[in-house]
């Protein structure tokens, strides 16, 4: 037999030979375990498992049974084999957390997240210190800034005023709808636009934080 005759040969047969263990099937857990990991056995295959027999006739069970599964864990350094029972979906969920990168709250940034919302809570509670002992107007409340001529002269008069009568009155009984503010650089009429001021925006902190609010229950609902 010639020397190319006998290559040709040996190239078919190592041909036929890697298609025939292309063609074998690999030995996996029926039910898709990792085996060496469960067993903590490095190289362990599926049909030297003691769990073969039970993974391979799990589909034969009904949702609410149980069935014994063998395993190895390590605690404080030992190394300990137990017996468990389990049902399919908790069998499922064993082997996704062996196997499917299972995340965890932090890994997700979730516990990070909510860190950050707590300390910007913490910051609005502060901030809000600086609203004590200031004027801040009462809803329905509004300045008023209007042209006033008297006599040869004209100037801008500003009052505050309700839509009720809600204010303290400074001479008669009975409460009283106007507050008088007099010119522009009055301090009265500074602070009480400084009032409007404060009140519209702890309203708008307020509307924010229902928003937010409302955003959690949700968030609670669908867990």
């Amino acid at each position: 037999m010639s020397h190319l005759v006998l290559a040709r040969v040996l190239a078919i047969k190592y041909s036929l030979l890697a298609r025939t263990y292309k063609l074998m099937p690999i030995k996996r857990c029926h039910f898709g375990f990792s085996c060496a990991a469960m067993m903590m056995t490095p190289g362990l295959i599926a049909d030297d498992c003691p769990n073969q027999q039970t993974c391979g006739t799990f589909s034969e069970y009904t949702p609410e049974e149980r069935v014994e599964l063998i395993r190895v864990r390590r605690e404080r350094e030992q190394i300990i084999r137990e017996t468990i029972r389990c049902t399919q979906r908790q069998a499922a969920a064993m082997m996704l957390l062996q196997r499917g990168c299972p995340q965890t709250v932090e890994s997700l940034g979730v516990s990070e997240a909510l860190a950050a919302v707590e300390l910007r809570l913490t910051e609005v509670r502060s901030h809000l210190a600086r609203f004590e002992n200031q004027y801040i107007a009462p809803t329905g409340s509004e300045t008023h800034r209007y042209n006033v001529k008297r006599g040869y002269a004209t100037y801008w008069y500003n009052k505050l005023t309700s839509e009720s009568s809600i204010f303290e009155p400074s001479v008669r009984q009975g409460m009283v709808r106007v507050i008088h503010l007099s010119h522009d650089d009055d301090p009265r009429n500074l602070e009480a636009r400084q009032g409007i001021e404060r009140r519209n925006k702890l309203l708008s902190l307020r509307s924010q934080l229902r928003q937010i609010e409302q955003i959690l229950i949700a968030v609670l609902a669908n867990n």
